[in-house]
C-alpha cells in the first residue's frame, strides 16, 4: 500500500541537534507550546489511544492504528512479511471475513485507496480509515470494530495469502528501475553498516515468493501487541463518547505478558569517509553528494524551546548555503552545473545535510565533488557575515509566515499525522498558533554568532558519506577512492577565501511612472462572463485601460491563506505565426530573463524577500503572466514587478551561453531506450503534431539574444489585447490606484488580434499498437498504456459520466487484474475530456506487470470494457460511486479560484467539474451505459508496451 508518509507543516521542529551555543535573551530550556486538546490515555493492556475533537471537514472523522513495528522488526526469514501483513489486513479479519471491510465501507462512500489504506515503513505500520461521516453511532462502531480486527485478528487464511504473493511480487517489480535501484543504492552507503542497510520494506522477492503461513503469523503474533499499538481518532466527534467506545472494544484485546523488546536501532559513526560509486545500465542521470550525518537531539530537548530554536538556525544556515551555492555555479569557470543543499533524516536515527552537486559532463565528477567540498570547507573556515544574516532573516521570517497562514486551520488528517510522531517518535503535540509566535520571538533574537556556533555541529571531519551515481557506462571515468580522499584533504588544508556577500539587488524605476488613465467601470456578474458556476459573483469591478489592457478585480474574502492572485493573458502562444523553433526557445528561456538587470537567481531572492512572485509563460493558445501578493503592504512590489516585465526585460549573455550549452548537451547525450520507446510513442500517437521540432547543433548555435528579445516584445511587451484578473482579499479601490499607475501606466501601441494558427496535436483514430522491445535492461517489468477514445460534446454532464466510468474501471480492474489474478499491484484508469483541436473523451489504463503477463492482461482490460459496454453499471456501483463523490463535494472548501474561473470562462474553457455538485443526483445507469458504448464503440484504440528484451 502507501509506503511514503507525507509530513505536514504541524510537526516542523527540529529532531537534529546542531546547536552550539544558546542566545541568552530566552529561555531554550522552557517546553514548546503543547496541544491541549488531545485526549491521551492507555488501556491495561497496553494499547494507547488520541482521540481529538476538530471539523475541517465537517461531520467527519479519521480512524487510524498506529503499529510502532515495521520492517526493522523482521527475521531474516521474514524480510517483507511487515508489508505482506498490511495487505492481508485488507483480505479478511475475524469481523469482516474476505473482503466485507472493504465493501462496507464502500457502500457508505468510503473508497479504499483514497480513504483506506495504509502504509509500512521501516519503523512503524499504519491503516487508516479517512473522512469517515459520522453522524450516525454504528458507522462510528463499525469503524472502530475495523481497527481492533487490524490489531489483533487479521485471519491471514492461506487461500489469501497465497494470492496475494502475486500482487506484493508486481509491486515490489513495480520499483524496479533505474531511478529506484540509484535511490536505494544511495540510501545503503548512507545507512552503511546498520540494521537500516539490512532491511527493505518491499522486501526480497524470493522470501515473498516462498515463506510459509506460519512464519507470517509468527511476526504477526510477535509484534501486533498492544503495548506497540496506538488508536487514533480525529474529527467531528464528542471525544468522551468516543473514549468510552475505545475502552470498551480494545479493553478485549489480551495483554502480552514478556513481549519480545523492540530494539531501537543506530546508525554507526565513521572516523574516515565512506566513499560509494552507484552505477546503473538504464540510468542516465549524473550526481555526486556529500551527507554528513548529524545526531538527533535527545526526546527531551525535542519538547523544549530549543527544539525550535535549532529548527530556525537550520533555516538560516540552509537559506544562506544555498545562496553561496547559487554564486558558486553562476561563474563560466564553474565547477559544477548545480548545488543542492538539503537537511534530511535516516528515520529516526539520524539527521543528515546532503549537498549534491550535478556534474558538467560524464568526465568531471571529481570537479563537481570539488565544489561540494569548497563550500562546505569555507563555511567551515570562515563562518557566515552578517550581511548574509540580515538578508536570510527576512526570507526566513517570510516563509514562516507563509507556513503559519497554510495550517491557520489545520485538517483533520494533519493532527492525525502529529499523533503519529508523538507516538512513534516522542515528537511533540503543537499548539500551532503559539508556537509560530514563539518562532517569530526567537528569530528576532538570533545573532550572527549563534549561528556561526552551530556550523562546527553541521559541518563535521567526521561522518561523512560521498556517493558517486552515475550510468555504467561512464564508470571509466569514476574518480578511485584514494582520489576522493587525497582530493579531501587538499581542500582542508587550503585557506580560502571569505565569501564576499553578494548585496541583495533591489528593482527599482529609473524614471517617473506616470499614471495612466482608465477609460471605462462596471461592475460584472456571472452573467456578464457566462459564468456556469453556481456560486455567484460579485463585488467585481472591470476597467477597461487607455492602454488597450482590461483588468478585473474580485474581491474575495474566503479562504485561509489570504493571498492575492493574479492571471494575465493575450490570444497567442503556439498559435502566433513564428516557426515553431522559435517559440520552443522563447518559451524555454523565460524564466531566464533579466527583469530590471536582476537575473532569475537575483530575482528570486527579492521575490522572496519581497513576499510576491511573477512569471510569465506561454501556452497553446495564449501568453500569459502570473503572480501572487500576501497582503496589502506587498501589493505595490508585485506591480512594480509586473510592470518591468513590460517593460525593462533584457537577455544575460552568461545565462544565454548557459542556455545553449544545456541544449548542445541534451543533443550530445545518450537518450537511452526508454527516450526512444516516447518517441515512438508520439509519432504513432498523433496524426498532426504541429508543435513538434527537434533542435540541431546548427539551429542551437544560431539563437542569440536580439532574436529571443525580438520574440518576447512581440509576445509579451504590448500590455493591449491583455486582460488581467485579480481576486483575493484586497478592496478593489486599492486595487485602482495601482492598476492607473503600474498597468495603464504601460505603454502600448495599437493592438490588431493577428490571424492564430491552432497548433494543438490531433490524436490518431483507429488501432494503434506498438511493443517495444527494451535492450541491456536490468527491470523486469513492463510497463503497458491501453487508451480509448471517441468524439463527444464538452460539457459538465459528458465529464461526471466519464468520471463515473473512470471508478468503475478502476474498481473492476482491481478485482480482476489485482485480486483474482495477482498480475499487477495497481491498474491506473484515468478518464478526461478535452475541447481542442477536437473535443475527445479518453480513457487511460496504465500498469506495470510481469512481461509473460502483458498478452493476458491486456484480454482482460479488454474484456472489463466489453462488460461495461455489454452490460453498463450496476446499482451497486452507481450508489457507491454516488455516496462517495457526494461526500467529497460536501468537504470541499466553499472557496473558489476565482482568477481561474474567470479566465477560463472569458476563453471559452470552463472548467466542467465546478458543475459537477448539481448534476450528481442527475447520474443513471442507462445514460452512462450509452456515453461508455459511445466512447468505446468508436473503434480507436492504442496499446503500447515497453518491455525488456529477454
Amino acid at each position: 500500500m502507501n509506503q511514503i508518509k507525507r509530513v505536514t507543516i504541524l510537526l516542523l521542529v527540529a529532531v537534529i541537534g546542531i546547536t552550539a551555543g544558546f542566545a541568552q535573551s530566552f529561555d531554550v530550556t522552557s517546553p514548546l507550546p503543547a496541544d491541549t486538546n488531545f485526549k491521551i490515555g492507555k488501556l491495561e493492556n497496553g494499547l494507547t489511544y488520541y482521540i481529538r475533537h476538530a471539523t475541517n471537514p465537517a461531520g467527519r472523522a479519521e480512524f487510524f492504528i498506529v503499529h510502532n513495528v515495521g520492517s526493522l522488526q523482521e527475521n531474516d526469514n521474514q524480510r517483507g512479511l511487515a508489508h505482506f501483513l498490511e495487505h492481508m489486513a485488507f483480505n479478511g479479519t475475524k469481523n469482516f471475513p474476505k473482503k466485507q471491510l472493504l465493501e462496507y465501507f464502500g457502500s457508505i462512500g468510503v473508497k479504499f485507496g483514497a480513504n483506506i489504506n495504509a502504509y509500512t515503513s521501516m519503523e512503524r505500520t499504519v491503516y487508516n480509515i479517512s473522512a469517515v461521516p459520522v453522524q450516525r453511532g454504528v458507522v462510528i462502531d463499525s469503524a472502530l470494530l475495523a481497527l481492533h480486527d487490524w490489531s489483533h485478528y487479521i485471519s491471514c487464511e492461506p487461500a489469501e495469502v497465497e494470492a496475494e504473493r502475486g500482487v506484493v511480487r508486481e509491486e515490489w517489480r513495480r520499483g524496479d528501475d533505474a531511478r529506484t535501484r540509484m535511490m536505494k543504492g544511495i540510501t545503503r552507503f548512507e545507512q552503511s553498516g546498520s540494521r537500516f542497510a539490512q532491511r527493505d520494506v518491499i522486501g526480497l522477492p524470493e522470501i515473498i515468493n516462498t515463506f510459509t503461513r506460519e512464519t507470517l503469523v509468527d511476526y504477526y503474533h510477535k509484534w501486533y501487541r498492544p503495548d506497540l499499538q496506538a488508536v487514533i481518532v480525529v474529527g467531528d466527534i464528542d471525544v468522551a463518547d468516543i473514549e468510552k467506545r475505545i475502552i470498551e472494544r480494545f479493553s478485549t484485546i489480551p495483554k502480552v505478558e514478556n513481549g519480545a523488546v523492540r530494539e531501537s536501532y543506530s546508525i554507526p559513526e565513521n572516523k574516515k569517509p565512506i566513499v560509494g560509486f552507484h552505477t546503473d545500465p538504464e540510468s542516465k542521470a549524473l550526481s555526486v553528494r556529500m551527507t554528513i550525518k548529524i545526531p538527533h537531539l535527545s526526546v527531551a530537548k525535542r519538547h523544549t524551546a530549543e527544539a525550535l530554536y535549532d529548527e530556525l538556525i537550520k533555516n538560516l544556515f540552509l537559506d544562506m548555503f544555498k545562496v553561496r551555492c547559487q554564486v558558486a555555479v553562476e561563474g563560466s569557470d564553474s565547477l559544477t552545473r548545480a548545488l543542492i543543499p538539503v537537511f534530511g533524516s535516516i528515520s529516526y536515527a539520524s539527521g543528515t545535510f546532503t549537498t549534491t552537486s550535478l556534474p558538467v559532463n560524464n568526465k568531471s565528477t571529481l570537479n563537481a565533488l570539488k565544489a561540494v567540498f569548497i563550500e562546505v570547507e569555507r563555511v567551515k573556515q570562515h563562518g557566515f557575515e552578517q550581511d548574509e544574516l540580515d538578508a536570510a532573516l527576512i526570507r526566513v521570517k517570510k516563509q514562516w509566515e507563509g507556513f503559519h497562514k497554510r495550517v491557520a486551520k489545520p485538517k483533520n488528517e494533519e493532527y492525525v499525522s502529529a499523533a503519529v510522531e508523538h507516538f512513534t517518535r516522542n515528537n511533540p503535540l503543537l499548539n500551532i498558533d503559539a508556537y509560530f509566535g514563539l518562532s517569530k520571538e526567537i528569530l528576532g533574537k538570533i545573532t550572527l554568532e549563534d549561528v556561526n556556533s552551530s556550523v562546527s555541529r553541521i559541518i563535521t571531519d567526521e561522518n561523512r558519506v560521498i556517493i558517486f551515481a552515475i550510468p555504467e557506462s561512464d564508470k571509466i571515468y569514476l574518480p578511485t577512492e584514494d582520489d576522493v580522499l587525497s582530493l579531501l584533504d587538499e581542500v582542508k588544508n587550503s585557506s580560502l577565501d571569505k565569501f564576499t556577500p553578494v548585496t541583495d539587488k533591489e528593482i527599482s524605476t529609473t524614471k517617473e511612472i506616470i499614471a495612466g488613465k482608465i477609460l471605462k467601470t462596471k461592475a460584472l456578474t456571472s452573467k456578464d462572463l457566462n459564468i456556469t458556476y453556481e456560486k455567484q459573483l460579485d463585488s467585481t469591478t472591470e476597467w477597461l485601460l487607455e492602454n488597450g489592457a482590461r483588468v478585473i478585480w474580485k474581491e474575495s474574502y474566503g479562504g485561509t491563506d489570504k493571498i492575492i492572485r493574479m492571471k494575465a493573458f493575450r490570444n497567442g502562444g503556439y498559435a502566433l505565426p513564428h516557426n515553431i523553433g522559435e517559440i520552443k526557445v522563447l518559451e524555454q528561456f523565460l524564466s531566464r530573463l533579466s527583469v530590471n538587470g536582476l537575473n532569475k537567481n537575483e530575482r528570486a531572492k527579492w521575490s522572496s524577500k519581497k513576499g510576491v512572485s511573477v512569471s510569465c509563460g506561454i501556452s497553446y493558445r495564449s501568453n500569459d503572466f502570473s503572480g501572487t501578493f500576501n497582503n496589502v503592504k506587498e501589493a505595490e512590489d508585485m506591480f512594480r514587478l509586473l510592470y518591468l516585465y513590460f517593460t525593462d526585460v533584457s537577455v544575460d549573455d552568461r545565462e544565454l551561453k548557459n542556455f545553449k550549452s544545456q541544449l548542445l548537451k541534451n543533443l550530445s547525450t545518450d537518450k537511452g531506450e526508454a527516450n526512444s520507446y516516447k518517441d515512438s510513442v508520439n509519432k504513432l500517437r498523433f496524426a498532426v503534431n504541429p508543435t513538434h521540432f527537434k533542435y540541431d547543433s546548427a539551429y542551437v548555435n544560431s539563437i542569440t539574444a536580439d532574436m529571443i528579445m525580438q520574440l518576447y516584445s512581440n509576445q509579451f511587451m504590448n500590455p493591449a489585447g491583455y486582460t488581467f484578473v485579480f481576486s483575493g482579499p484586497m478592496e478593489a479601490s486599492k486595487g485602482k490606484e495601482l492598476t492607473e499607475k503600474y498597468i495603464a501606466s504601460i505603454k502600448g501601441s495599437k493592438y490588431k488580434a493577428p490571424k492564430l494558427n491552432y497548433r494543438e496535436a490531433t490524436v490518431k483514430d483507429g488501432e494503434v499498437e506498438l511493443r517495444y522491445k527494451a535492450k541491456n535492461m536490468l527491470s523486469t517489468k513492463a510497463e503497458v498504456t491501453r487508451t480509448y477514445h471517441g468524439k463527444t460534446e464538452y460539457s459538465a454532464e459528458n465529464n461526471l459520466m466519464a468520471k463515473f466510468i473512470t471508478y468503475i474501471l478502476r474498481d473492476r480492474y482491481m478485482k480482476s487484474i489485482r485480486e483474482e489474478r495477482g498480475g499487477t499491484y495497481h491498474v491506473g484508469v484515468t478518464g478526461d475530456i478535452t475541447k481542442y483541436p477536437k473535443t475527445i473523451c479518453k480513457f487511460t489504463i496504465e500498469f506495470d506487470t510481469d512481461p509473460a503477463l502483458v498478452t493476458d492482461l491486456l484480454e482482460v482490460v479488454q474484456m472489463e470494457i466489453d462488460n461495461l459496454v455489454k452490460s453498463g453499471p450496476t446499482e451497486k456501483e452507481m450508489k457507491e460511486i454516488k455516496l462517495y463523490l457526494s461526500k467529497v463535494y460536501q468537504d470541499q472548501k466553499d472557496d473558489p479560484a476565482w482568477v481561474s474561473i474567470i479566465t477560463n470562462a472569458i476563453i471559452g474553457e470552463q472548467d466542467l467539474r465546478l458543475e459537477e455538485k448539481k448534476l450528481l443526483d442527475k447520474m443513471n445507469s442507462a445514460d452512462i451505459h450509452k456515453f461508455a458504448t459511445t466512447i468505446f464503440n468508436a473503434g480507436n484504440r492504442m496499446t503500447f508496451v515497453f518491455e525488456p528484451q529477454l
